[in-house]
């Protein structure tokens, strides 16, 4: 294995680490929305939301990190195929 390969493959390792931080971050904003909203929901359907604006934010703030989440997931498994790419070209210049 090539040290550019080997180097790809630990940034993606990396980089897979921080996406379960940002998951865990998100879920934990995500359960939050949720309980939020179960807590207004318990009022009653047609009872004016006083924590709406709340909710509007809770639910902007759980959006984000799941969205670098996602980017983070797809830039190390993008790494990975570039690692294993670059296995493959340097063993095929080697035959």
């Amino acid at each position: 294995m090539t040290a550019d390969a080997e180097q790809l493959r630990q940034d993606g390792h990396l980089i897979e680490k921080w996406a379960v931080g940002w998951m865990l971050l998100s879920l934990a904003l995500w359960a939050w929305f949720g309980y939020r909203f179960l807590l207004d929901d318990d009022r009653g359907r047609f009872a004016p939301a006083e924590g709406g604006r709340a909710l509007v934010g809770i639910l902007a703030l759980a959006v984000i990190p799941t969205i670098i989440t996602a980017a983070t997931l797809v830039y190390a498994r993008v790494l990975f195929r570039l690692a294993s790419r670059t296995t493959g070209q340097k063993a095929g210049e080697g035959s």
